[in-house]
């Protein structure tokens, strides 16, 4: 036995109902197949379209990295876009099995405080940084759709607090990036100086460590 109409009096254009797909009756019982989707409404699509506009300043955050060819420096969103192809092209020599939907959102969404805040160079960054991005992040997540905006925060507080292997490999990755720009300029007769592969050295090392892949990429670019 179908209802198949149950939600047929619910359906307005403008309202923001729920629908129901189907209620089967099988071997004496109800057997729940339901799926609930949420219908949106002229409201939802303003304050997203305003969202995805705003967020479109994330192109304008300006990093301390270098980009070769060119005398402006990255921006945070080719940051997270390279950081991102990082990530697709080391998968396959991790040692362990990782969640990879879960770190391709945790990069894609780890500076969006920066919006806010703008970018700080990692060797310089402290608690009072912190606190700044954490309000960043408040902010920035509020304004994602109430179904998705506290798992969107969690994600990023899972990154910043380095705990879970899928933080401590997004971590990692974000600390390699800027390294191969500039190796790249190396390419171009910029060298490393003593100095530079200290400080390096104290900042990032410690984060490669859990995994030899990611170690030997490191080694491999300092060298």
């Amino acid at each position: 036995y179908y209802l198949d109409n149950l939600w047929h009096k619910y359906q307005k254009p403008t309202d923001n109902f729920k629908l129901f797909h189907r209620v089967v009756w099988k071997h004496g019982g109800f057997v729940r197949n339901i799926k609930i989707q949420e219908i949106m409404r002229q409201k939802d699509i303003t304050q997203l379209l305003k969202l995805l506009s705003e967020l479109d300043e994330f192109k304008n955050i300006k990093r301390y990295s270098p980009v070769k060819g060119r005398k402006l420096a990255e921006n945070d969103a080719e940051h997270t876009w390279r950081t991102l192809m990082w990530f697709l092209l080391l998968e396959p020599f991790l040692e362990k099995k990782v969640d990879s939907e879960k770190i391709l959102k945790m990069i894609l969404i780890h500076d969006l405080p920066e919006t806010y805040t703008g970018d700080e160079i990692a060797f310089s960054k402290n608690h009072i940084h912190f606190k700044k991005e954490y309000k960043g992040a408040k902010k920035i997540f509020k304004k994602f759709p109430k179904q998705i905006a506290q798992k969107y925060f969690n994600l990023w507080k899972e990154f910043e607090d380095n705990k879970t292997k899928e933080a401590k490999i997004a971590r990692a990755i974000d600390k390699l990036q800027p390294l191969l720009q500039h190796i790249e300029l190396k390419w171009n007769g910029w060298k490393w100086t003593k100095k530079g592969v200290e400080i390096v050295e104290k900042d990032k090392r410690r984060h490669m460590e859990f995994d030899s892949s990611l170690l030997s990429v490191y080694e491999h670019l300092i060298s």
